[in-house]
């Protein structure tokens, strides 16, 4: 890798503090050292280590595109070195000063050639920004244009201060001063760090920004150069989880968006054009329903991208923006993975993008399809609902409490109720008795008398007790399956009941 005169002289400056320095090039065209001895030629944009007494007057001065590092005679004076020269003291080490240069390439040689390995690898993204900490001691982000994060830094989770970048890093528009550099410099608004920023494409040509912000150390001009490096390499990367837009007639979302919308569409087409995709029948598939915030919703970047980065995420996925949400199928057996596995693979990118996401049960044909979708809305809905700080929610996860919903959906918990629980229930209250949870931990552990009278802390007589008042208070028949269903249902319906009951309980007595 080439590095700038300006980059090459910070290195060396860590190591000789008192060198002293002409005007340097900030242009990323140096190659690896070489000794000068006097009358040799030059060759162009390379760094020469040499003693000044090899030097001649024309040299110094005019020397091209060459860095002279150059070792002071005894007795010279203070002299301001020319432009592209470095002087050393006379017991600088001629040496020792080359390997230290050669080090200096051998650190970015590194990084690059893990850039490059990174890019077209299966890494992420997040691991070549860290990747890259040690060359900008400063963290880096990547974003749409319109602000959304794509990754950025492992360092940035740790900074309170950063979490407002996080959430609104868009960039001022009036940022660019109309001169033409590719990297530009600005103020964040929410932290007042300052930041350089560069723009890339993916093969759509939708932009991103590449941002580096000035957090451990100030940024410098030779910052630009580097970020300009590195984002040919981010580039590489958005490109390879960009999915080009076919220029076709018909393309598979629209199949399936067809599908879920056009209620009158005929099977038997259905699956000849499905087949055209290799999508099958015999095939089994699940369905995934995906939130997105109110300003993610309007912004056609970040839809594009989040529907390009979940299919290259889950092989054999097909991703697309439909009613205010991303709606993802998932063919299983084309991609040769299971429910679990898919998950796996895009949990981390869901939580790191604060999406939310509803799933379906994994099933096997075409027909089935918008039933899937619908499944896995209601897992999407009713999840946030009752667990907001569940990422992903599965519908066997949720479907007893969306099957309780739709219980008392037009009537109240009481009306549907056993009156047998309710009448229990009313008797201990009035009465000061525990029949009501009796009852309920006697179902709860399957009709099992000696482990319900260990659940509820009281002897084994005492709980037959209960239960033979409890058989004479109402008239129930715990062989039959469908009672005892009902009984089941009943309690769980009124648990939100009884935990408001009880928690104000506690608040009287405590006041």
């Amino acid at each position: 890798m080439r590095i700038s005169m300006q980059i090459l002289a910070d290195r060396v400056r860590q190591n000789y503090s008192d060198c002293r320095a002409g005007e340097l090039s900030d242009e990323m065209n140096l190659k690896r050292p070489l000794f000068y001895q006097n009358g040799a030629s030059l060759r162009k944009n390379k760094v020469y280590i040499t003693h000044e007494s090899e030097l001649s007057r024309e040299v110094l001065e005019s020397h091209g595109d060459n860095l002279l590092l150059v070792v002071e005679d005894a007795g010279h004076g203070e002299t301001e070195p020319p432009p592209g020269v470095v002087f050393f003291a006379e017991d600088c080490d001629p040496e020792v000063l080359f390997n230290t240069v050669q080090r200096a390439f051998d650190t970015y040689d590194a990084w690059d050639e893990r850039m490059q390995s990174m890019a077209l690898s299966e890494s992420t993204m997040k691991a070549l920004l860290d990747a890259s900490y040690r060359i900008f001691h400063n963290p880096i982000m990547v974003t749409t244009k319109e602000g959304f994060v794509v990754d950025h830094s492992s360092l940035m989770d740790s900074v309170a201060e950063l979490q407002s970048v996080l959430q609104n890093s868009r960039i001022p528009e009036e940022t660019s001063d109309g001169a033409f550099w590719p990297v530009q410099r600005y103020q964040d608004v929410e932290s007042g760090r300052n930041g350089l920023f560069t723009e890339i494409y993916d093969k759509n040509r939708n932009a991103y920004r590449v941002i580096l912000l000035e957090i451990s150390r100030r940024l410098k001009t030779s910052d630009e150069h580097l970020l300009l490096h590195l984002s040919k390499y981010i580039e590489q990367m958005v490109e390879r989880f960009t999915v080009v837009q076919p220029e076709v007639s018909y393309t598979l979302d629209r199949l399936l968006s067809n599908v879920l919308t056009d209620d009158k569409i005929e099977k038997s087409s259905l699956r000849a054009r499905f087949q055209s995709f290799h999508w099958e029948e015999s095939h089994s598939y699940f369905c995934m329903n995906i939130h997105m915030s109110t300003v993610d919703r309007q912004n056609l970047t970040v839809i594009r991208f989040l529907c390009n980065r979940i299919e290259g995420l889950i092989k054999e996925s097909c991703a697309f923006f439909m009613d205010e949400r991303i709606v993802v199928y998932v063919n299983l057996s084309l991609g040769e993975t299971t429910l679990d596995e898919a998950l796996e693979a895009v949990s981390a990118f869901l939580k790191a993008s604060y999406l939310k996401a509803g799933i379906s049960y994994a099933f096997t044909g075409l027909s089935p399809m918008k039933q899937y979708y619908l499944q896995s809305r209601i897992a999407l809905e009713e999840g946030m609902k009752r667990y907001p700080l569940r990422w992903v929610n599965r519908f066997e996860d949720i479907a007893l409490d969306y099957l309780m919903g739709k219980c008392t959906e037009l009537l109240d918990p009481e009306v549907v109720c056993s009156r047998a629980v309710l009448t229990l229930r009313e008797y201990d209250r009035e009465h000061k008795t525990d029949y009501y949870e009796t009852l309920h931990t006697y179902i709860s552990c399957q009709m099992n008398a000696v482990q319900a009278a260990k659940t509820l802390f009281i002897h084994r007589s005492t709980f037959l007790y209960r239960m033979a008042h409890i058989k004479e208070l109402i008239q129930i028949n715990l062989d039959d399956p469908n009672q005892l269903l009902y009984l089941l249902l009943t309690y769980r319906l009124l648990e939100p009941e009884e935990e408001k009951s009880a928690s104000s309980d506690s608040d009287s007595h405590s006041s």
